[in-house]
């Protein structure tokens, strides 16, 4: 056994017990500085990465948990790939860890500024919500999960075609981000082309076979037919 799965293992074992429960809520999980320092001690990011394609399971769940705090914007795209894992353990730590990525590659401005326009968007100040959501673009060099956030807004005040326009920039961006393919599928059906979004949803679904919103989609626009 290597030592990235005693440690795992081991930081199971203090934990809950539950790996599905422990990848839920790890992050909060008063043991998680001392396996982040015994995994950084011994492996390097690049190491990790390279152990995501590894032919065992638990080497592939380990270094998947491991990249949720020590991995960088390097590994968002391997990390998408592992979103289709055979394991539904690695696909939800997988779905984990980038989250973790994407949050600590924010800056305190870009937090503080999404925050701000989801209060925006939740008062239904639709127009200063956008605003300030294209800034936060242009200071931010266009990240895809900015783009989506403004998809969203433009969606709701029901500017169709550029809100279809910003979920698939969010998708050029990052291939692997099922929520904006939901979201270009939720414009689709709007602006009526039920293929279009059937595609979409399917796309979705086959990123990250775990996400319902993808198959109630499906179930909807299919009772609709």
């Amino acid at each position: 056994m290597t030592k990235l799965l005693q440690f795992y293992e081991k930081y199971l074992a203090d934990s809950c017990g539950d790996p599905l429960s422990v990848v839920i809520s790890a992050e909060e999980n008063r043991n998680s500085l001392r396996w982040i320092d015994q995994v950084a001690a011994h492996y390097s990011p690049a190491t990790l990465l390279r152990l995501l394609d590894s032919t065992d399971v638990q080497s592939r769940r380990a270094a998947t948990w491991a990249l949720c705090f020590l991995g960088n914007e390097h590994h968002y795209t391997p990390l998408g790939r592992l979103l289709r894992d055979e394991s539904r353990i690695v696909r939800t730590s997988a779905d984990e860890s980038r989250r973790a990525i994407a949050r600590r590659t924010q800056s305190p401005w870009h937090r503080k500024t999404a925050y701000q326009v989801e209060q925006l968007l939740a008062d239904e100040n639709y127009l200063r919500a956008e605003e300030l959501a294209s800034h936060l673009i242009d200071e931010t060099d266009g990240r895809g999960d900015v783009y989506y956030l403004r998809a969203w807004i433009r969606f709701t005040r029901g500017d169709i075609e550029e809100a279809s326009a910003d979920c698939k920039r969010a998708i050029r961006l990052d291939p692997f981000s099922y929520q904006a393919c939901v979201a270009l599928g939720q414009c689709y059906w709007h602006l009526g082309n039920d293929g279009a979004a059937r595609e979409c949803y399917l796309e979705s679904n086959r990123i990250y076979p775990d996400w319902e919103p993808a198959r109630s989609a499906m179930e909807i626009l299919a009772g609709n037919s």
